[in-house]
């Protein structure tokens, strides 16, 4: 099938390639529409029991819009100075004429030292909005034009806030890592082949690949919710591909030019190392794809963009680039570097003399290098998870520093409470009955270990308790708007609210146990109401369990995927399950280093960011869903080569020293590019894409060091023939489906 598929480009590939340009041209033109559609949100399951709770903050309490803060601040005037609290209000007065505000809650229609900082020299006001959260962007750049302060200074926070900063930021460290990363690449290619214009030819296919995917993300982002880091996604996954699976095509090329014509190499090529590029881009689809077994929709729109960007890289590098390589056979070599001899491909014994070394003591490199990686990834089972909060935005962004302030200098910061829900058994909640439940589970909520406070809407009477109806009527009834909102958000005929904060960090361990051990209340405990749980805790307790319940689900599908698609292509049963069990351990070593690094905070220094004490439990999900897929490129790209050396004479020693000889240098190359593409996130300032981009470079750096040159040959050593062994019924399909030929001997013979 590929070797006829090279022959058909050899004679008509101007058509092949205006054909393939015409898809580019088809999708570019959608990019503006659809990337406007991109969201920061989209990390929760919509079904777990914190969502539910979000639901109803909106449905039932008002609140399921958006929530804005300002802090004012100044270095001569006390905050409670009532020419500091004139110029706030003057400040403030243009949003009060907007529909969409609710309320602005502060210092002035409260009298709370709490809107006061511990220095006394701020103080903030909340801003209570209709406007959906995550909807409100184009609202916050009106509001920050309406509010001008002469004398005092003033930021911004809050969640709608924070998803800007989250979506500025994702697209300034795009830009920073291509800046990065393009001209390492390019260096590297040059390295390789010696020649700008072979050089070039994985990059143009990188370049060409690039606007295509993203065309395709906006089709996506206007039929399902996409998260803007598909962006970050695309752009640099897709980058990294194209260049891998064109580099394995050109070399293969180059090598095959210098003994054969044009036709000939293109199709021989096509055969061996666009077979490999062709079930490489395959797996690495099944990767991503698993992700959609998730429920979170910034997960789904990753996977399934992550697909589109790996199967638009496929598309060019088995249409777009050999037709080019067809038009320029042997001028393929013209622009070359002086003093580099151009590589074909026969320079590699370095590689051979190390697979040969290996094999001679296959155990004594076994074992040492397999108890090297296990032991690297157990820092893993000390793996904290949290959500992606305000604090993995850099230290100076405007949001992230109002989230320091507001958590730091202010002593009752609404910031990330734990949400309590209670909802009566019968009648309604304003019914004397359910308000006795009501204080009883206010007692009980606040004994617990752990637990700080506990606003309620008691908090809001005289007295602070429901010994007084009356009172708490007054309350519910009262004429002034911010404190009737106030307690229409903490109680009303359809139930209660009580907002617990607690000691520790919303993000940590005690803090998730605090919310288990809520919802462990039972009728007893609360009188009879029904609780439910929520909050930026409970969201990741609920997203970390959603993702510990369905992760056996996509590793089974990744494994059974990816060891189906390889026994297709290497007609042997034994040497996909090493494939995946040689995956499986490059992975779990950098696992390890990543909690080493970035939740445990050592060389933070080194990489500019500040630990945050927790992993987002997405990126190790997205790291190991794309890695494995990766990492079968050097796999599939090397098998591929030693199954060719070994069909020659059944001499399994020496096809893997050849297969590894030849295949060496680009893995090594392909793995540079790599390492460059994902590790230029050192430079980005979203710790999300720096853990990510940093996570992968040095799991690829391990697999294409020590898995593929010491584990790879130590194990096929070991097994021998078993490697190659299967059964009749597998090579038969393999012919029937056309992906078991070989080169013809002769060449002459090839049906053209």
């Amino acid at each position: 099938m590929f070797l006829r598929w090279g022959y058909f480009v050899a004679r008509h590939r101007v058509a092949v390639m205006l054909l393939s340009l015409v898809l580019l041209l088809v999708m570019v033109p959608l990019i503006p529409s659809g990337l406007d559609r991109l969201s920061a949100e989209g990390w929760e399951d919509p079904a777990a029991e914190s969502s539910v709770v979000a639901r109803n903050l909106g449905d039932h309490f008002g609140e399921g819009g958006s929530v804005f803060w300002i802090i004012f601040s100044s270095d001569t005037l006390q905050a409670t100075d009532p020419a500091f609290q004139a110029e706030v209000q003057q400040a403030i007065a243009p949003l009060a004429d907007r529909p969409e505000i609710i309320s602005i809650v502060g210092y002035a229609n409260t009298g709370s030292e709490q809107f006061i900082s511990a220095d006394g020299r701020k103080t903030y006001v909340l801003i209570n909005s209709s406007t959906r959260q995550g909807n409100a962007g184009e609202d916050l750049e009106e509001y920050r034009r309406l509010v001008q302060t002469p004398t005092l200074d003033h930021i911004w926070g809050g969640w709608d806030a924070a998803y800007q900063s989250f979506t500025t930021q994702a697209q300034n460290d795009l830009r920073r890592q291509e800046i990065v990363s393009l001209p390492i690449t390019l260096v590297v290619l040059v390295l390789v082949f010696g020649s700008l214009v072979a050089a070039g030819l994985p990059l143009l296919v990188g370049i060409l690949s690039i606007p295509a995917a993203l065309g395709a993300i906006s089709v996506m982002a206007h039929l399902t919710e996409t998260s803007v880091y598909v962006l970050n996604i695309a752009t640099i996954l897709g980058l990294a591909v194209s260049i891998d699976y064109s580099l394995f095509i050109v070399s293969r090329f180059r090598e095959e030019l210098s003994r054969r014509d044009t036709p000939d190499a293109l199709a021989i090529t096509l055969a061996s190392a666009g077979k490999a590029v062709f079930f490489s881009g395959m797996i690495v689809a099944v990767g991503l794809i698993a992700l959609t077994i998730f429920p979170m929709y910034a997960l789904r729109s990753l996977g399934i963009g992550g697909s589109l960007v790996v199967a638009l890289a496929v598309f060019y590098a088995l249409t777009f680039l050999p037709a080019l390589l067809s038009l320029l056979g042997p001028r393929i070599d013209r622009l070359a570097v002086r003093g580099m001899a151009a590589d074909h491909g026969q320079a590699e014994g370095l590689w051979g003399r190390l697979a040969g070394m290996v094999m001679r003591r296959p155990f004594m490199v076994l074992v040492p290098v397999l108890a090297v990686l296990i032991l690297a990834g157990v820092p893993f089972l000390n793996v904290n998870f949290g959500t992606p909060g305000m604090d993995t935005l850099p230290p100076d962004d405007e949001t992230r520093v109002a989230y320091d302030t507001l958590r730091t200098e202010f002593a009752f910061p609404e910031v990330s409470p734990i949400e309590v829900l209670l909802y009566p058994g019968s009648g309604q909640m304003t019914d004397p009955e359910n308000i006795a439940a009501l204080a009883q589970t206010v007692e009980r909520v606040a004994a617990l270990p752990g637990v700080e406070s506990v606003e309620s809407i008691f908090d809001l009477t005289p007295n602070g308790t429901a010994s007084g109806p009356e009172e708490l009527a007054a309350v519910l009834q009262s004429s002034d708007p911010a404190v009737a909102g106030r307690a229409y958000g903490l109680l009303n005929p359809t139930g209660a609210r009580l907002r617990v904060d607690a000691a520790a960090a919303p993000e940590s361990q005690e803090a998730k146990d605090l919310v288990y051990r809520l919802r462990d209340f039972g009728a007893s405990e609360t009188g009879g109401l029904e609780m439910l749980v929520g909050g930026a805790s409970a969201v990741n307790a609920d997203m970390v369990d959603s993702i510990v319940e369905r992760i056996p689900y996509a590793l089974g599908f990744i494994a059974v995927a990816t060891y189906v698609v390889l026994c297709l292509l290497l007609g042997s049963l034994f040497l996909p399950f090493k494939a995946i069990v040689m995956a499986a351990l490059s992975i779990t070593a950098s696992f390890g280093a990543l909690v080493w690094v970035f939740q445990d905070g050592h060389l933070s220094g080194l990489l500019g960011f500040e630990p945050t004490g927790y992993i987002v439990p997405m990126v190790p999900v997205m790291m190991f869903c794309i890695l494995f897929g990766l990492s079968m490129d050097y796999e599939v790209l090397m098998l591929s080569r030693m199954q060719e050396e070994y069909e020659k004479d059944r001499n399994n020693t020496r096809a893997v020293a050849v297969g590894l000889e030849r295949t060496g240098r680009v893995i090594t190359s392909a793995a540079i590019v790599m390492i460059t593409v994902f590790g230029a996130a050192v430079v980005d300032r979203l710790l999300i894409l720096q853990s990510l981009g940093v996570g992968m470079a040095l799991a690829i750096f391990i697999d294409a060091t020590i898995v593929r040159a010491l584990l790879v040959p130590a194990t096929m050593r070991v097994m021998g023939s078993i490697n190659w062994w299967a059964p009749s019924w597998l090579r038969r399909l393999q012919d029937r489906l056309g992906v078991g030929e070989a080169a013809p001997k002769p060449l002459e013979q090839a049906a053209r």
